[in-house]
């Protein structure tokens, strides 16, 4: 049996009674409420917590909520957020600045218990549905992982990350050994089940911190944030040295085991690294170590 995770939202208020009447209503309706009163705190909120919806006032002390929307759609790490405006403006020009800045709805204060809980109601909804057709987008259909297209964006956030707090960082670009004669040998459903095999692997002996895509065909990528190269060469061998002593039963019964090589790459980022870089060293220390003999990791020399 699973437990239901509430709901968090972001209530961007700068009246104190405001806030306070927000936060009761709110959580006595089942909702998590976290409360920022500049625009400031609301982008450390939305950096470091995974909102559901923003509640946002027009007007802050540091800035004003149109600019923020902007920010907020711009700069969110979990994707979409769905923004209702909670303001005392109710001119019609003003309802059209803010959706056209990218809010979702908008409210009128003082708001009202009944429609403020619809109101919500249905962002949640529309979020529902924009995250199924993020995550449908952003996945390999057949292992599950995530694709080439979301490896290269996620890439880029997470050496922003890495450089604003200078923390290590190591990418490692896999390939399973002469995945062709598996395709030649057993046929492509046998090379799809070395895929998934793969796959699921990675998944179970690394961190849900780390990022794992299928690159294309046989290739892999890993993104392991705060990390070291040391600490990713180890990993990346411990699991090596599974997969080459783990057999895979395919559907006819026969018995293969496959092993496979990486090249790694990263470490603390310099304010003028950017990622192909990175890829592109990763890359080549994957083929030196097929070049000397495959079924091994490299870093760099």
């Amino acid at each position: 049996m699973t437990t239901k995770v509430a709901k968090q939202i972001l209530v961007v208020e700068d009246s104190d009674i405001q806030l306070r009447l927000l936060d009761r209503v709110l959580s006595k309706n089942g909702y998590t409420v976290l409360c920022a009163a500049t625009a400031a705190s609301a982008r450390l909120k939305i950096a470091n917590e995974k909102i559901d919806v923003v509640l946002l006032d027009w007007e802050l002390p540091d800035g004003n909520g149109i600019d923020l929307i902007k920010e907020i759609l711009a700069s969110s790490p979990t994707g979409w957020i769905p923004i209702i405006m909670i303001t005392s403006h109710t001119e019609s020009c003003k309802i059209k600045e803010a959706i056209e800045a990218g809010a979702t709805d908008f409210i009128s204060k003082p708001a009202d218990q009944v429609e403020l809980l619809a109101r919500i109601f249905g962002a949640l909804r529309i979020k529902a549905l924009e995250d199924l057709l993020i995550e449908t987008s952003i996945r390999d259909s057949l292992t599950g992982l995530y694709n080439r297209r979301y490896i290269e964006e996620r890439i880029e956030q997470e050496f922003q990350r890495s450089k604003r707090h200078k923390h290590s960082i190591a990418i490692a670009v896999l390939d399973i050994d002469f995945f062709k004669r598996v395709n030649d040998k057993y046929g492509h459903d046998a090379g799809d089940m070395v895929l998934k095999f793969f796959a699921k692997e990675l998944r179970l002996n690394l961190r849900k911190s780390d990022i794992i895509a299928r690159f294309g065909g046989e290739e892999f990528v890993v993104i392991l944030p705060e990390t070291s190269l040391k600490f990713a060469l180890d990993v990346m061998d411990k699991i090596r040295k599974q997969i080459s002593n783990t057999p895979i039963f395919l559907e006819n019964g026969e018995e293969i085991k496959i092993t496979f090589s990486g090249g790694l790459s990263g470490g603390v980022l310099t304010e003028l690294a950017i990622p192909h870089d990175y890829l592109k060293e990763a890359d080549k220390n994957l083929y030196l170590a097929k070049e000397s003999g495959r079924n091994r990791i490299l870093g760099p020399s």
